[in-house]
């Protein structure tokens, strides 16, 4: 039985560089990933699935890996599978006495992290095509005469190594070393004194014992050691001799990449302590949308992301969203183009209930950076934009779009827009076009959305965005009433 990667299927890395910077994804990967700098874990984030049964395979790991016992098997057995691995990469550098013990660690660690997860795993209740396949796999290795072999010469090996015990008295640049026979043990009267200082469970620190540091006096104890001990250490010979492959490729293939699930959930679990929803997507196939209470998860880490909904039946598919300035309106499109492509990754996403299509393409167009070395001006740039969009959109693409056409005057950008969301209907793509042109929220084939003022204060915004026709007045007029400047005060003035 072969090792089906528990990713299922890889994606295709996203063409566009544009779309991961306007979304912010790869500031989303860096949350979600910290520290971690494995480049699988790094390049899956820029790999949206191509298939809804893809998204789905991953989906139910996660719908299994969301059960806390589920999960704390899978977290430990990785976490087995890496003390093994460690300890093989350190017998690469070790003393050649030293690399007999830490094979075999590596060996026994290997052993009871397979019989472990098996046992634990097959009393939980595993759903997944995934894990289920890798349950497997798992027990087909630990049915097979090798890894019993191993296991029996492992215990042998473990055995021999337990009758070595010596005593070691170092006097100048003189070592010797002799057989314990009876007398103190040291190490226990020093665990036995550090004992008094715990105070009741103490969480275990991972200890990696490492060769760095590893002397001229350590390699003479060893020396001396294997003198007084030749037998037993024939037998860890043998048993490296014999074994000198260690870990199934499978094992260590699933122990890297289910670590894409693990670190995910672990980063859910914080944002959900802080009351913001998770959930699982479902695909639609009649062109429905019904997203409840998607917030940004970037603002949602600094506490400050308000959920806000988004529906239709399919009938319309173009969402205009206009409003105050700075009430949330860029948010609200780049936080559901970031639900759209969590869900091509296969992974839950944030909102109380999310029913989508599964998209085949997301693409973006956002006012461009910037660049001295651009010979266009920043309007042509945005109609070589949307021609570029339109060349490739389709019935299941999705658009999102933010001050396009606004370098122009209104009445020009209004035309613009009318024709690019007139070509975006025809073609039957989703679309979140944010704009400051009323007008364009009139169409009578789109959906208007608009930012809301705050109840309290109608000058500042509640980063709300409800369905609705767009405001008579902006912020600005409202701002300038309340500091005694619309234009009705003014003309009074100069009178």
């Amino acid at each position: 039985m072969s090792y089906r990667s528990i990713l299922g299927s890889r994606g295709r890395r996203v063409g566009e560089d544009q779309v991961l910077y306007d979304l912010r994804i790869r500031e989303l990967a860096s949350e979600i990933l910290g520290r971690e700098r494995d480049e699988l874990l790094w390049s899956l984030f820029q790999e949206p699935l191509d298939s809804v049964d893809a998204a789905v395979y991953r989906l139910d790991v996660f719908r299994d890996l969301m059960n806390e016992s589920i999960y704390t098997a899978v977290e430990r057995f990785v976490e087995k599978i890496r003390l093994a691995l460690d300890y093989l990469e350190m017998e690469k550098d070790a003393f050649e006495p030293h690399k007999l013990g830490l094979h075999l660690d590596a060996a026994l660690t290997y052993v009871e992290a397979l019989e472990n997860f098996y046992n634990e795993m097959t009393s939980l209740d595993v759903r997944s095509q995934g894990l289920r396949g890798f349950m497997g796999y798992i027990g087909e290795i630990i049915r097979g005469t090798r890894f019993k072999a191993m296991k029996e010469r492992a215990l042998e090996a473990k055995n021999a190594r337990g009758k070595i015990r010596i005593r070691v008295r170092i006097v100048g640049d003189k070592v010797h070393v002799w057989r314990f026979d009876g007398g103190e043990d040291l190490g226990k009267i020093i665990e036995e004194l550090f004992a008094r200082f715990r105070e009741g469970e103490v969480k275990k620190v991972r200890y990696i014992p490492t060769t760095s540091g590893f002397s001229h006096v350590h390699a003479a104890i060893l020396e001396g050691a294997f003198k007084l001990f030749r037998d037993e250490y024939e037998t860890l010979k043998r048993f490296r001799e014999e074994f000198p492959e260690i870990l199934d490729e499978g094992v260590v293939a699933f122990a890297r990449e289910v670590r894409f699930y693990l670190l995910y959930l672990k980063f859910m679990k914080s944002l959900m302590k802080r009351g913001y929803a998770f959930t699982i997507p479902r695909f639609t196939l009649d062109g429905r949308i019904d997203v409840r209470g998607f917030y940004n998860i970037l603002l949602a880490e600094k506490g400050v992301a308000i959920p806000n909904d988004i529906s239709t039946d399919g009938s319309k598919r173009i969402f205009v969203v206009t409003g105050m300035n700075s009430g949330g309106k860029t948010t609200f499109a780049t936080s559901f183009g970031q639900l759209a492509y969590l869900a091509k990754l296969g992974l839950p996403v944030p909102a109380e209930r999310a029913e989508i299509p599964f998209f085949s393409t997301i693409t973006t167009a956002y006012p461009a950076r910037e660049d001295p070395r651009e010979s266009l001006s920043r309007l042509e740039q945005d109609v070589v934009r949307a021609m570029d969009i339109l060349r490739k959109a389709d019935g299941s693409t999705l658009i999102i779009t933010n001050e396009l056409f606004a370098t122009t005057t209104s009445d020009e950008g209004y035309v613009l827009s009318k024709i690019f969301l007139e070509e975006v209907s025809r073609r039957g793509s989703y679309c979140i076009f944010v704009t400051f042109i009323p007008q364009v929220a009139s169409l009578d084939f789109v959906i208007s959305m608009v930012a809301q003022p705050s109840r309290e204060d109608p000058t500042k915004p509640s980063y709300k965005i409800l369905p609705g026709p767009p405001p008579s007045e902006y912020m600005a007029v409202r701002i300038a009433s309340k500091y005694g400047l619309s234009y009705k005060e003014l003309k009074a003035m100069v009178k």
